[in-house]
């Protein structure tokens, strides 16, 4: 049976030590399989397919214009029909098979085609797993974030896998050509988590039978001004959040071609998701402490410094080793990013949204955080690329400064925003976090 969030007077106020641990190998295999090819996607599409630099944009963003309809599907589905947990085995099991046959796939058509598919089922599963955890939990606001801590782990683990086994001691063509083995990995790990979706705490739809059309009555709430902010803000971090994943690698690449040294981007890479650990290890009393908006301030203001950091890598006249040093204090700042802007997003919508449209409510969002912003972040990042780059002798030079920047503005943009329109909590530092205030 379904537990219910709201423990009755005298019951346990926190959940059971199976349920959180069944919840947080969830997480951990969710993002498992994203951590597989998301790192590098970007860059083997252009080292070992070939692409251009825009049919790199419009690949990243097929990896999100896939899901921008599935949620008002699958969000009835999941908050009207069936059971989420069914739900989810159902497309980590399609999607898994994709992924498979996307590793044997080399040219543009095929590649952008199966991307976009798979995107179709694994994207809204990402927000299923938010809100079944979020059902199923009693305190969502202090074991959410050490649940969704294990996520983090799975992502990072891939790339220890891949680099100091799969790819180690390879270099030039050959290690170009094995960096495909991230999507065959992908693959079996989407049917692992199929399988195992099958024993998750069942979670059934809860009808109201005021409410038809559940993602309509989502829809309705943009008119409420917290949910429209939280939305329109969302939407441009992700643009620069999916330009963050546009170029990190091939940015990374170029770094490490400066001193010489191999295959270990993902490695680089995961030094965000390491300090993401912390962030969502400590996030739960930094709500209590600070409340939500100052708390997604602090994730937006990390995104704009992340990109400032970037920029001055090659701005300035540096050794490899300060190179490499700002841009691991960049990665670093992609646990501030994701814990305290987009879960902690997560969790604010999970609180502002009626029971009966939970699921809804954060496929929806997720349109906004996922699908739209992912889209233009991947076409923006195609375009800004191509005016930064030059072709010098059969060679790439990018204006790493120009590209950092130009991420960096809008960063700061939302940082103001934020500040400016965003209500703060009526709840003083120091207490629990009740619910935000609909308005000034």
């Amino acid at each position: 049976m379904t537990q219910d969030r709201d423990p009755s007077p005298g019951a346990r106020p926190h959940s059971s030590t199976p349920l959180l641990g069944r919840l947080s190998l969830m997480m951990f295999l969710q993002y498992f399989v994203q951590g597989c090819y998301l790192p590098i996607a970007a860059l083997y599409v252009e080292s070992t397919l070939g692409f251009a630099p825009r049919q790199v944009g419009v690949f990243v963003a097929a990896l999100a214009i896939g899901p921008i309809l599935a949620p008002f599907i699958l969000g009835q589905i999941v908050d009207r029909a069936f059971s989420t947990e069914r739900v989810m085995a159902f497309c980590h099991f399609v999607g898994g098979l994709l992924m498979l046959a996307l590793f044997y796939q080399k040219s543009a058509g095929p590649v952008i085609a199966l991307g976009t598919a798979y995107s179709i089922l694994y994207v809204p599963t990402m927000m299923l797993s938010n809100s079944l955890a979020f059902r199923h939990l009693r305190n969502s606001d202090m074991e959410f974030p050490w649940i969704r801590l294990f996520g983090t782990l799975g992502f990072i683990v891939p790339a220890f896998i891949i680099e100091s086994w799969w790819l180690r001691g390879l270099g030039g063509a050959e290690l170009a050509r094995a960096r495909g083995i991230a999507f065959a990995l992908s693959g079996i790990f989407g049917l692992l988590m199929a399988a195992y979706c099958l024993t998750l705490p069942h979670t059934p739809p809860v009808r109201d039978e005021r409410h038809k059309y559940a993602p309509g009555v989502v829809m309705a709430m943009l008119r409420q001004r917290p949910f429209l902010v939280i939305v329109v803000v969302t939407f441009f971090i992700c643009i620069a959040h999916q330009f963050f994943f546009v170029f990190n690698s091939p940015f990374l690449r170029d770094i490490l071609d400066t001193g010489g040294w191999g295959a270990v981007e993902q490695r680089i890479s995961s030094i965000g998701q390491w300090c993401e650990l912390g962030v969502m290890a400590i996030l739960g009393f930094l709500l209590k402490r600070i409340g939500f908006k100052r708390t997604l301030l602090i994730g937006a203001s990390a995104y704009t410094a992340r990109c400032l950091l970037f920029s001055l890598v090659f701005a300035l006249d540096l050794p490899f080793a300060g190179r490499l040093a700002l841009a691991a204090i960049g990665q670093a700042l992609h646990g501030f990013c994701f814990g305290c802007f987009l879960a902690v997003g997560y969790m604010y919508v999970d609180r502002i949204s009626p029971p009966d449209v939970r699921g809804s409510m954060q496929n929806i969002y997720g349109v906004f955080f996922i699908s739209l912003g992912f889209f233009f972040g991947g076409l923006v990042g195609g375009e800004v690329g191509d005016w930064f780059t030059a072709i010098a002798d059969g060679h790439k030079i990018r204006n790493w400064t120009g590209i950092w920047l130009s991420s960096a503005a809008l960063c700061a943009a939302c940082v103001a925003a934020l500040a400016v329109f965003f209500p703060g909590e009526r709840n003083a530092p120091g207490h629990a976090c009740g619910s935000p205030e609909k308005g000034r």
